[in-house]
């Protein structure tokens, strides 16, 4: 009995060291489980809306394919979207990818026209044309921060120049007699030329021919016994 007894506490002995000696063991794999469940494998963040390729920065496989953008001078002030196309022919750039940018003092002339490229490849186009057409005009590389706050006017708003002092909204509508335009969007601003303060007017016509209609028909006109010139902002 004692041989027995010896057998049966030995036995009891036995599974009470594995069944401790086991207990790490599943702690362990629960944990690893429950980690597992907790914190997946983390994945690739998807691009953000806006992100536009600097440089190569988001371009690291040197393709060339992504948007850039470039900061077209050397033309004149009264240089349209048409005379722009017509330097970039064959780069495949519509009017709506370029953006004119105008100083905000003196006769409002032309800053700067910032060009939106589909690819890289279109952008070195670009430039073998300009390089080809002349050395008046440059193009730089810039920068989506650059061309996005930029206000499009498409060739729709005009701007008169040499408002007289005492010119009021009904003296504009007579002026501008014959022409089709929206008659709230006629808006007085001050600008500075030399120093001194000067009056402008700022039309929007219902389309760019209505607008080069009243640019032929109306520019270098007199209102209130005042030469006005006209200008048509792209």
């Amino acid at each position: 009995m004692s041989i027995i007894r010896s057998a049966i506490k030995s036995s009891l002995c036995l599974r009470r060291v594995i069944s401790r000696s086991s207990l790490p063991f599943l702690q362990e794999w629960r944990k690893c489980l429950s980690t597992a469940t907790e914190q997946p494998p983390s994945s690739p963040s998807p691009p953000s809306p806006g992100g536009f390729p600097i440089d190569g920065l988001n371009n690291p496989s040197g393709s060339g394919e992504g948007t850039l953008y470039g900061k077209f001078s050397g033309f004149s002030k009264h240089t349209l979207k048409t005379d722009i196309m017509n330097v970039l022919e064959g780069c495949n750039v519509t009017p709506e990818d370029l953006k004119f940018s105008y100083m905000r003092s003196g006769n409002l002339n032309p800053a700067a026209v910032y060009v939106q490229f589909p690819s890289r490849s279109s952008y070195d186009n670009a430039m073998r044309a300009i390089t080809k057409k002349g050395r008046l005009y440059r193009l730089e590389r810039a920068t989506h921060s650059q061309w996005d706050p930029i206000t499009p006017y498409d060739g729709k708003v005009v701007v008169l120049h040499g408002i007289p002092p005492n010119a009021i909204i009904d003296d504009i509508d007579r002026f501008l007699s014959g022409c089709l335009y929206h008659p709230g969007s006629i808006q007085f601003l001050t600008i500075q030329e030399l120093g001194y303060p000067k009056r402008v007017v700022l039309v929007r016509f219902t389309s760019q021919i209505q607008a080069m209609n009243a640019y032929i028909t109306k520019n270098r006109n007199f209102l209130l016994n005042q030469r006005i010139a006209l200008q048509v902002l792209q």
